[in-house]
């Protein structure tokens, strides 16, 4: 059973509203394991998290264009996914790039958070729903978990001055 399809089922069906609610990167998915309610709580953190995503987005859509490599929906057409295909390519996966950069960044930022663990789990979470949406391969996922991992440096160079005020922020 191909995990799109699992997701009709009841052990796995809340995924499929995470799933939507990440379409936009909405950053729920990154403040919660935080321990932020509120938006107006952290505002250097929201800050730097959607700057993060902004640069990894561009980075990652460079990546993705010097690899091509077609869309699951491509090469299967009868997966059917339940979220919109990307016009773009598909290697490597940017949600796993974005997300892992975030909490790689966040745990160099923050490292005496008591739950950056947390965070790391949601970023895989979010990097694996695209896979069960059925719009990235396994290998698009890790794939942007190397890439955050290989890109790190370079983002704590670009994004100093806002890491260190998200680190006063929870200081």
């Amino acid at each position: 059973m191909r995990k799109r399809d699992l997701l009709e089922t009841a052990p796995h069906s809340a995924r499929k509203n995470e799933i939507l609610q990440e379409v936009g990167l909405d950053l729920t998915a990154y403040l919660e394991p935080i321990g932020v309610l509120g938006a107006d709580d952290v505002p250097e953190t929201i800050d730097t998290f959607l700057t993060i995503l902004s640069v990894c987005e561009e980075v990652g859509l460079r990546y993705k264009h010097r690899f091509d490599r077609a869309r699951p929906i491509q090469m299967q057409p009868e997966l059917r996914p339940f979220v919109p295909t990307p016009v773009h390519e598909s290697y490597p996966s940017n949600h796993s790039f974005q997300s892992f950069s975030i909490a790689l960044a966040f745990a160099r930022a923050v490292p005496e958070h008591p739950n950056n663990p947390g965070l790391f789990q949601r970023a895989r979470r979010v990097a694996e729903n695209r896979e069960w949406a059925g719009i990235h391969y396994r290998s698009d996922t890790l794939a942007g978990l190397q890439l955050a991992h290989l890109f790190l440096p370079t983002l704590e160079w670009l994004l100093a001055d806002q890491l260190q005020d998200m680190a006063q922020e929870w200081r």
